[in-house]
């Protein structure tokens, strides 16, 4: 019965990733693919300073993956969904401070 929770989390996680990705694709063709991103000098600072959260987002999100497909407890997966909120923040605040637009974010 856990199992079939957690599966049916992940599931629904996936398919909400789906749309999101689909929703930016069609965002990011209406502003990053005409320059207005990279032609700013602070769009290089931000990827400097953005690249370890960046790294360590998609580092855990791949540990989120694993935990769904392992006996793993709702407590551990709202933990790392946290720390991956948080890193996440942590990114937006630095878009923020360079005035990238959301857009443009890697």
């Amino acid at each position: 019965m856990k199992r079939n929770i957690v599966m049916g989390i992940a599931v629904a996680l996936g398919v909400l990733s789906t749309g999101v990705v689909g929703a930016s694709a069609a965002t990011t063709a209406s502003c990053c693919n005409e320059g207005a991103c990279f032609d700013k000098p602070s769009a290089q600072q931000y990827k400097q300073e953005t690249a370890p959260l960046s790294d360590a987002v998609r580092i855990k999100e791949m540990e989120l993956s694993q935990l769904f497909g392992y006996d793993s407890t709702i407590i551990e997966v709202r933990q790392l969904e946290a720390e991956i909120k948080d890193l996440k923040d942590r990114i937006g605040a630095v878009a923020k401070k360079y005035d990238i637009q959301d857009c443009c974010r890697g």
